[in-house]
């Protein structure tokens, strides 16, 4: 790649960097629920210097809410993340934001160094779809979701590089610590690197003593430093994890069937086209290791697209469970696209392939373009997150001690000082208020709420649009609607 595309793509990637640092100091476009979750542990780390969740414990301890449901690297990463920062309320949103952006830095260079090891001819073409890649990546990347994955991500983006680099000495012992590192962040994303990394030993005849001693290394230093650190007794975290997980995914029915396909893997605001991404992936990949004679390389790919499938597929929300190899698949487009570019002579069949890796990116892209279109249309409406912090201390002024305001799971970030007093639980009997964001609401006018009467109401009525055309329909910022207990 010569030094114009470099330029062009690096000065792309800036003003991308840059659009989403604003989205984060913004708060935008607003945590999800399962953010609960995760990151309010990275504030009690700071200012309390324990491991626990307040505001969700999974009821594996009722009483001190301690963390246990998950492997603990994610809060503690962003709480070291947080802590180098002036501290304000949406700091966390702005370190997930650091974590993803150097994830795809890295990823970036990645694909920077198969290109020059491959001496790959640049063309219009190649620079066209450079650029129409690099929107398609940045919306299959977001805070929105506050979970583990965001660090999986960052780790799997390390993996590519080390592998591409391919240090003599250290590829293998790195692939190691990154498989730890995983196994302390999030399970699922760990037995997907697990059985890649299986596969890779296999291609490359390094399936030996010496190798595989290198790999598990990296992996024990890393589990033996956890657990001379791990706060809590490892045997209450595996077994919380054991009941977590059947809690969540053995015992969770999926409803909506083919709906909620489309919806979390087709046609999701925030990563369209996701398990097409995935199905072309897997196919290269296949064909690749057939053309070969991988057979033990294919049967491990086929045990990580049941792996994927399973842990994506057993409850149609779970899309994270996909979404988190992005890095992998990006990278795999790329090198899809530069192999077609390659031939000299394009028959029907490779005609036809880059036209379809060319509309599936396109598609991909539109998640990010959206998303910024949504915030320029709507930013002369902002309620900003410091607006609702001033209408939040008012209701907490009125509220008596011993009574709770229960709250939408995006506004969490803007009341953690006062953790002892909020929930996301509006059931909960000692409720006295409850503050109701519009935002993922669906609605343009508040729900009414069994045994509440609505006091006040700030959302905006109409839908969110750029000209005539509709972007969706909530304006994604803090307006909220006010309910008192009868």
């Amino acid at each position: 790649m010569n030094a114009t595309a470099k330029v062009i793509l690096a000065v792309l990637f800036t003003v991308y960097v840059c659009l989403t640092f604003l989205f984060a100091f913004n708060g935008y476009p607003g945590f999800i629920q399962d953010s609960t979750c995760f990151l309010p542990t990275a504030y009690f780390i700071n200012h309390f210097h324990q491991l626990i969740n307040p505001l969700y414990d999974a009821g594996l301890d009722p009483l001190q809410h301690r963390f246990l449901f998950y492997p603990p690297l994610f809060p503690y990463v962003v709480a070291v993340v947080n802590s180098s920062m002036p501290e304000f309320y949406n700091n966390m949103m702005v370190s997930l934001t650091w974590i993803d952006n150097l994830s795809m830095a890295i990823l970036l260079i990645s694909v920077m160094l198969y290109v020059r090891r491959n001496r790959l001819q640049t063309s219009i073409n190649m620079y066209l779809f450079a650029i129409l890649w690099l929107i398609a990546l940045f919306s299959f990347y977001g805070v929105q979701e506050g979970r583990p994955e965001v660090l999986c991500k960052f780790f799997l983006a390390c993996f590519l590089l080390n592998n591409i680099y391919q240090s003599k000495r250290f590829c293998d012992f790195n692939n190691g610590l990154l498989v730890g590192l995983n196994l302390i962040t999030s399970p699922v994303s760990t037995f997907y690197l697990m059985v890649i990394i299986v596969g890779l030993l296999t291609y490359q005849n390094k399936f030996k003593l010496t190798f595989i001693f290198q790999t598990l290394l990296g992996f024990a230093i890393v589990l033996g430093i956890f657990t001379s650190v791990y706060p809590y007794h490892l045997s209450e975290l595996i077994h919380s994890l054991q009941k977590h997980s059947q809690n969540v995914i053995v015992n969770r029915v999926s409803t909506g069937g083919f709906k909620n396909f489309v919806q979390f893997y087709i046609t999701y605001a925030y990563a369209p086209f996701l398990v097409v991404n995935f199905m072309i992936a897997i196919v290269y990949v296949g064909y690749k290791l057939l053309k070969k004679n991988k057979f033990v390389s294919v049967g491990l790919l086929l045990i990580l697209t049941s792996l994927v499938s399973y842990f994506s597929f057993k409850d149609m929300p779970m899309n994270y469970n996909m979404l988190v190899l992005s890095p992998l698949f990006f990278f795999i487009l790329f090198v899809v696209y530069a192999e077609i570019a390659k031939q000299k002579v394009a028959g029907f069949f490779l005609k036809v392939s880059s036209s379809m890796l060319i509309l599936t990116l396109f598609v991909n892209s539109t998640g990010f373009i959206r998303k910024t279109l949504l915030y320029f249309a709507t930013k002369n409406e902002q309620v900003s997150g410091l607006a609702f912090r001033q209408q939040f201390i008012k209701v907490y002024n009125l509220t008596p001690k011993n009574k709770k305001i229960a709250i939408s799971f995006s506004l969490w970030p803007y009341c953690l000082d006062k953790y002892k007093n909020i929930t996301m639980n509006n059931l909960d009997t000692a409720v006295k208020y409850e503050i109701s964001q519009q935002l993922y609401s669906g609605s343009n006018e508040p729900k009414p709420e069994n045994g509440f009467k609505l006091i006040t109401n700030n959302f905006i009525s109409k839908h969110p649009k750029l000209g005539k055309l509709p972007l969706g329909n909530t304006y994604p910022w803090f307006q909220t609607a006010i309910y008192e207990r009868k």
